[in-house]
C-alpha cells in the first residue's frame, strides 16, 4: 500500500526539506487534517523530541511516523559514516543507534495491517569521499558503519533506508543501480535503498523510467520538483512519475520533501496534485 509522508521540523532551525515547521502539536494536527498517513521527523539526536509526546500525537491523530531523516547529524555536528576519523565515524553510528532505540518504540499499525516502525534514513549522514583520505577509505569506513547500524537495527526491527543521492551532495551512492547493488550486497533484511526524484533529475535521468524500472525495489520515493519546488511548479512530468509509481509495483512512503511554501498551503496543495494524479492512472486503467 503507497502511504503519503509529510516531512516535518519544529521550526526551531532552518530547514529547506521540511514542508510542513512548527510546534509538534500543530504540524501533526495539519498533516492530519490534510489528509497525510503519516509524518517523518528531521532530527539530529533523541534530545530533539520528547518520546511520549510523540506516541500521544500519533494515537491522537491516527498518523504514523514513517522515518527520522538523520542529515543535522552531518549538517550541524559533522558525525559522518564515512569518516576516517573514527571518533567521527563511531559518533555517527551511536547517534544512529539512539535514534533507533526511541523507533523501535514509534511503531504505528495501519488499517492494512501491521505494525510499522519509523526508518532510520542514511542521507546526508553517509558524508563526502573528502572526510576520508581517499574514496576506498571512505568506503571502508562507511560500509564498517552501515553493517553496525544495520545489526543493531536487527535486533529491533527498525528499517535503515539508502538514498540514491546526486553529486550536487555527495559522491557515494549516486547511481539507483549501484545503490541498489550495494544494500543487496550487504544481505541485511533491515537494509534499503529508496529514491528521490529531485535527486534524479538532478542526475539528468527520467524520473519516471528510473522508478518503473526500480519502483518495486525500493522502500520510499520522496517527491519534490526541481530545487525542491512544489510538484505542481515543477517543470518534471509528474503525470509520467505518478503512472510509473503505480506501475512499477512500489509499495512504500511517498514522501514530500521541499520548503512549506511557496506557494502558500504547499503541503496541503501538492499532496492533493500528487493524488489527483494517482487517482486519474488508476481510473484509465479500470
Amino acid at each position: 500500500m503507497i502511504r503519503m509522508s509529510a516531512i516535518i521540523a519544529p521550526g526551531t532551525f532552518p530547514c529547506s526539506t521540511a514542508i510542513l515547521q512548527g510546534s509538534f502539536e500543530e504540524v501533526f494536527q495539519k498533516a492530519a487534517a490534510a489528509g497525510y498517513d503519516c509524518v517523518q521527523l528531521t532530527v539530529k539526536s533523541p534530545d530533539d523530541y520528547d518520546i511520549r509526546e510523540l506516541k500521544d500525537l500519533m494515537r491522537r491523530f491516527n498518523l504514523g511516523i514513517s522515518a527520522m531523516a538523520t542529515g543535522r547529524i552531518y549538517t550541524a555536528d559533522g558525525f559522518s559514516m564515512g569518516s576516517d576519523d573514527e571518533k567521527l565515524r563511531a559518533a555517527s553510528v551511536r547517534v544512529l543507534t539512539a535514534l533507533a532505540d526511541d523507533a523501535a518504540l514509534l511503531g504505528h499499525e495501519y488499517p492494512d495491517g501491521g505494525t510499522v516502525r519509523p526508518a532510520i534514513v542514511v542521507g546526508a549522514v553517509r558524508g563526502v569521499y573528502s572526510d576520508a583520505a581517499a574514496p576506498e577509505i571512505y568506503y571502508k569506513q562507511f560500509d564498517r558503519s552501515i553493517r553496525e547500524l544495520t545489526a543493531y537495527c536487527e535486533k529491533l526491527g527498525v528499517p535503515v533506508i539508502l538514498e540514491a543521492s546526486d553529486h550536487t551532495e555527495t559522491e557515494a551512492f549516486i547511481d539507483p543501480a549501484k545503490t541498489l547493488d550495494y544494500v543487496r550486497s550487504v544481505g541485511s533484511p533491515v537494509l534499503h535503498a529508496y529514491l528521490d526524484t529531485m535527486h534524479l533529475f538532478n542526475e539528468g535521468l527520467d524520473p519516471a523510467g528510473t522508478i518503473m524500472k526500480y519502483g518495486s525495489d525500493v522502500f520510499s520515493i520522496d517527491i519534490s520538483g526541481e530545487g525542491r519546488c512544489a510538484p505542481m511548479d515543477s517543470v518534471m512530468d509528474f503525470a509520467a512519475i505518478c503512472r510509473a509509481i503505480n506501475r512499477s509495483g512500489f509499495s512504500g512512503n511517498l514522501t514530500f520533501e521541499m520548503p512549506p511554501e511557496p506557494p502558500a498551503d504547499s503541503y496541503l496543495r501538492s499532496l492533493e496534485f500528487i493524488q489527483k494524479l494517482i487517482r486519474s492512472d488508476a481510473l484509465s486503467r479500470s
